[in-house]
Order: structure tokens, then sequence, then C-alpha cells
């Protein structure tokens, strides 16, 4: 059983969202708000508009460190944070001025765990922190899961922040960046330290004259020879830590189940084995021995609190041309509901492990596609249908769409990038930069410049 009081053996949801990230649900004095995971925050955060603009009174300062150096927080109490459905009682947090309210737990909280997150299931699950020793065993002990790939690697720690860093290379055409990022599970995009990118000879994407680059296109991620993520756009910018390249997020280890124990300095990636023989690649069926093309796939579906359905996919063997996967509608009674539209998901060129997660029906489908809104209300569950290789024209992004065949008409739900909500660095043509739109970032305390 669960302890009273503490995350240790729970396993919470994220809350739902196209791209990863370690946000759970939570309260504040009976009010909803996101609780977000940061082991990287050496001290818990509050927002300001947690309070409706005003916020209890200080009960002192206190001095943290910062990529920037030293920053000193007000703290005030948490009357009534919950965490899931743990309460987590006499907790003061340093108090941001951000108006949109969420909880950032750090590591003055997280310290004591290990967190596993599941891309596919869109869980996080607290267990105590353990040794490298530890870990390895039960890699190596008999009857380990012989259908999982797994690589565990090192975490070495900040000399002045404390901060969780693991050594990357970072590709872009000839030009190679290796060195110590920071690990971070709060922000879902990977970043780069723009001067020593630069120096390297990385080259962020072009912008209007006089604007500051903003992201950079990068052949691939590697987190150790061979293992990592192809074809991501990571931002850039301000980063001032002289001790890391960047910061590492879910768009890099979120491709794997991942195990994150910053105390036992131990970063664990599990993957499905593959098999691959020429363009045909077949992979590991789950806890069972042999390969097959239809264990490549992977779908999870749950009923949110407010009653929407989401759907998750996991693509667990290489898109090279990127993918199209295609879902079945089913009925209360578990079998296939007929249905005049077509629902999906898209890949551009991915490498093995991609996730998106969106709910059907997305509310913009209200207007714009009222009949197949109606239809996709009344369906209780999705299976597996088809998959075919290419991703689809209309959405060139990591999408969920639905395709009306009477009308031809496909309306798509993509994850945002670097560069905002429906642009694809890949496919994009130069064009002025924008400032950046309020996408995830909304609920975000002050990010580490």
């Amino acid at each position: 059983m669960p302890e009273e009081g503490s995350l240790l053996g729970r396993t919470l949801p994220l809350l739902s969202t196209p791209a990863l990230r370690l946000s759970v649900p939570g309260s504040l004095g009976g009010m909803p708000v996101p609780v977000l995971l940061d082991v990287a925050r050496p001290l818990s955060l509050v927002a300001t508009g947690c309070f409706g603009g005003k916020p209890p009174p200080p009960e002192g300062k206190v001095r943290a460190p910062d990529p920037n150096g030293m920053k000193e927080w007000a703290m005030v109490a948490l009357p009534g944070l919950r965490v899931g459905d743990v309460p987590l009682s006499d907790l003061s947090a340093g108090l941001t001025g951000e108006k949109v309210c969420a909880v950032t737990l750090g590591a003055d909280v997280l310290g004591p765990y290990a967190l596993t997150v599941d891309p596919l299931r869109r869980e996080v699950t607290f267990t105590p922190s353990r040794p490298r020793e530890a870990y390895t065993a039960e890699l190596t002990a008999p009857g380990a899961d012989a259908s999982m790939e797994t690589h565990l690697l090192e975490l070495s720690r900040e000399p002045v922040g404390d901060w969780p860093l693991l050594a990357a290379r970072v590709t872009q055409g000839e030009a190679r960046l290796t060195g110590p990022f920071v690990l971070a599970t709060r922000d879902p995009f990977s970043r780069l330290a723009l001067g020593p990118a630069e120096a390297q000879g990385l080259r962020p994407l072009e912008t209007a004259a006089g604007l500051p680059a903003r992201a950079i296109p990068v052949d691939a991620v590697e987190v150790t020879e061979g293992v990592g993520v192809r074809h991501l756009v990571v931002e850039t910018g301000g980063w001032a830590s002289p001790s890391s390249l960047g910061r590492l997020g879910p768009d890099v280890w979120g491709q794997f189940r991942a195990t994150v124990d910053v105390q036992g300095g131990v970063l664990l990636l599990r993957r499905p084995r593959v098999l691959a023989s020429g363009a045909r690649q077949r992979c590991a069926r789950p806890g069972a021995e042999g390969f097959d093309e239809e264990s490549c796939y992977a779908l999870h579906t749950r009923r949110d609190p407010d009653g929407s359905l989401s759907l998750s996919v996991a693509m667990y063997r290489d898109l090279p041309e990127g993918g199209r996967l295609y879902v079945e509608p089913l009925g209360e009674d578990g079998k296939p509901l007929p249905t005049g539209c077509r629902v999906g998901f898209t890949f551009t060129p991915a490498s093995r492990g991609a996730t998106t997660q969106h709910r059907l029906p997305w509310p913009a489908l209200t207007q714009s596609m009222p009949e197949c809104h109606a239809e996709l209300s009344a369906v209780r569950g999705y299976a597996l249908a088809l998959f075919e290789e290419g991703y689809l024209p209309e959405c060139p992004m990591r999408c969920a769409f639905v395709h009306e065949p009477r009308t031809r008409r496909t309306l798509c739900e993509c994850q945002p990038t670097p560069l905002g909500e429906g642009v694809s660095a890949a496919l994009r043509k130069p064009s002025p930069s924008r400032a950046p739109p309020r996408e995830e970032r909304e609920l975000e305390p002050e990010d580490p410049k």
C-alpha cells in the first residue's frame, strides 16, 4: 500500500497534451492546478496566478542556484496542495511572477524518488531511488524481459547548481557538438546554447534580419553510440550556464520508457527490440518470444476526468519516410462503429519510439467538421487498423487527423514545435520569424535562461 502523504508507489496520469511533458493533475486550496515535475530545479515553485494575484505573506526568503547565478525567492505556504490524490502538507515554495497558475515540484520534493515515464500510457510512477548496482542487477537477473532493449546511462551532477547532467552528441551534417546537457523533465523541448553550437558549425534556421535565432534543426541527438533521436528541431537562445551546453527534454529521452533517478545517478532507457531486413522491420512481441510487424505499433486509450477520450500511439520502428497509422472507432459493445469519418495519426520521418497523444474529437472539429465531431463523440474506444508508409501531405508534422470522404476534407491537430504550433521546420520555407506563440509554455513557471 502507498504511504499516506507520500508519492512513493504511486502512478499518476500525465495531463493530456500532444507533446510529452511531465505535468500531472493537482489541486491547491481545492482548485485544480497543473503540477510540473522538474528534477533539475532545486526548489519547488508556485505561480502568483495560483492565488488570484494576492499571494499569502512570505514566510521568508531562500537563495537557490540558477543557470544565471544565485537567485533569491520569497517563500510562501501551499495550503491544501494535492498531487493527484496525494496530500503534500507543510510544503512551501518559491513565488514566481507568472500569471498562469502552475506548481512546480523540484528536487526538494522529488529527490528521494526515481521517476519512470511511460510515453505510450502517458503515466509517471514514483519508486525509491536506488544505486546504479541495483539497476544493473535487475537488468541481468534471470527472467529479465528479453523483448526489451535497455541502456543504463550515468547522470553526473553540476558542481554549483547540482543539476543532473547527461553527456550527449548533437550532429547537423558534418558539424558535431558533444558535452554535458542538463536533463530536463518539465520543458517539452530540448535546448542548445547558441554560442557553442555555432562555434562547432551548427546553423540555426534563418530569421528576419535583427531577430534572434529560435531553433536549430539537427540530424541526431545521441546519448550513447547509435542511441537517441533523429530528425529533431531544438530550441536555441539564452543559456548562461558555463557548465552545460543546454538541456535534453522529453523530445529526446521520451522516445523510450525512461527511469530518471537523479539521486542514484541513473537514466535507464527501454524500448522494444527490432529486427531489420532491408526496409522491413519487425518488433519484439511484448513479454513473449518472436518478432512481428504488428508489435511495431501501439495504441492506448483512456477516459479523462472531463469525460473526453484521449488516444496515444507509439511507433516502435524507424519511419524513414514517415508513416500513417489508422485507427477504427468502437462502440459500447467493443465492436467496430461505422462512421463517415476516417481517423488516424501521421508522422513525418522519425526514429523509433515516436509518440503523440490527442483527444478525439478535439474541440476545433465542432466548427470545422460538425458531423464528424458528433459521430466521434459517440465513440467508446479505438482499435489499431492499418499502417501505411509516408506521412499525410495535408498534415506535414506529427499529428492526429480526421478525414471526411464525403467532402474530401482533412483536419489535423499537430504537436507543437519550438517554432510554434502548426509549423514544420523540415518542410517550412524560409520566412520572417514571428514572436513565439503562447503555446504550452503558458503553464510553465520562470525558465532558466
